[in-house]
């Protein structure tokens, strides 16, 4: 979970699970991936994190939210809402623009008859002015099925984090992976002593490491 989470807050790079090999004892640590490439090329002050304390860090600032969960819930909900509202700027649903194109395509088929019988070039403005809008809308489409399928892949992590928050204990007392997946957005590593947690639905806790 982590893997996919924890930020570098000095260079934006993720960190990485490292396994570290001290006098024949095996230490399990997260760095910063820039500075394990690059050294201090381009990252000058990212700590090393001890995984241990860095997982205990993130369940306390998961705990100090739990404690007011019905707060949180409202929070996760109401960004859920947010992803719902209508797209700004979408004046046509996708059922317009087929609508829409499909009375398009029959103008052209039907000047393109009637230029058969005459002369395609007296034509070329109308031929030219259907295309266009339709290659307008056609884009127009595309974009709206974009738009469309990222606000339902973010509603379904809104639900996800907010039905594991409903569920989970008013205190998390061990790592779990599925939780933290389902809770956490992001964690940016600020320093050896502090991490800023982004819990899905757009609350954050800043949390001391211990």
């Amino acid at each position: 979970a982590l893997t996919e989470v924890l930020h570098c807050a000095e260079c934006g790079s993720r960190y990485k699970r490292v396994t570290w090999n001290i006098r024949g004892k095996k230490k399990i640590v997260w760095r910063c991936v820039s500075r394990l490439d690059y050294g201090r090329k381009y990252c000058h002050d990212s700590p090393t994190l001890d995984e241990g304390p860095l997982q205990q860090a993130i369940l306390d600032a998961i705990n100090r939210s739990m404690s007011r969960k019905g707060d949180l819930i409202g929070q996760i909900t109401g960004a859920m809402e947010l992803e719902l509202s209508p797209i700004p700027g979408v004046t046509m649903s996708l059922a317009d623009l087929d609508r829409r194109l499909a009375e398009l395509e029959t103008q052209f088929q039907d000047l393109l008859a009637e230029a058969a019988e005459g002369s395609y070039q007296d034509y070329t403005a109308q031929f030219k002015s259907i295309a266009d809008e339709m290659a307008a809308l056609k884009e127009k489409r595309t974009e709206l099925e974009t738009q469309r399928r990222n606000c339902g892949q973010i509603i379904r992590r809104v639900q996800e984090a907010a039905e594991a928050m409903e569920s989970a204990s008013s205190e998390l007392t061990q790592w779990d992976e599925s939780i933290i997946r389902q809770l956490v957005d992001t964690v940016k590593v600020n320093s050896a002593e502090k991490i800023t947690v982004f819990l899905r639905g757009g609350v954050q806790v800043e949390q001391d490491m211990i």
